[in-house]
């Protein structure tokens, strides 16, 4: 009787470790949301894309950085699967040198672990030119909006 309650035991202690240990399993593919988001994206139509970490964008055209951008801040909407990215440009684009230092938005949609649509904010002015900055957070986040006219979004794809 001694010899089957300790087999028992041990048959229970190694179903109960097995089952507790099994949501902590490294070989398990789901992915958490902000592990979605944290990769090198290239555009499906062009070449160039978006290398996003825990704290940091670099835009890039072919595989050239072409700006940095350090998150201030990640607004997660309820799909869980889009949401904006409010940043600061710490290296501005050759193309818009004006921008350094100053605020950006990149919204993002139908995020995946492989595919994402994303879309930084720029909007066509009367006279032709371009706005893509604002002088504070704040204002960021009250100008860069779908609302304003400031996102057209493009699909990407993980970089392998």
């Amino acid at each position: 009787m001694q010899k089957q309650i300790k087999i028992l035991l041990t048959i229970l202690i190694a179903l109960v470790l097995s089952v507790s240990c099994s949501k902590n399993n490294p070989n398990d593919p789901t992915k958490t949301k902000e592990q979605m988001l944290q990769q090198k994206w290239k555009y499906t139509n062009y070449d160039g894309g978006y290398d996003i970490t825990a704290d940091k964008i670099d835009g890039y055209a072919g595989t050239a950085v072409n700006y940095s951008l350090s998150i201030e801040e990640i607004v997660w909407y309820s799909d869980n699967a889009s949401g904006m990215i409010y940043c600061k440009y710490t290296t501005a684009p050759s193309y818009n040198p004006d921008v350094a230092n100053k605020y950006y938005a990149i919204a993002f949609k139908d995020l995946t672990d492989t595919t994402v649509k994303i879309s930084g904010a720029s909007k066509q002015l009367e006279d032709g030119s371009y706005d893509s900055s604002a002088e504070t957070l704040q204002e960021a986040k009250t100008k860069f909006t779908e609302a304003n006219g400031y996102f057209s979004y493009s699909e990407l794809t993980v970089a392998k």
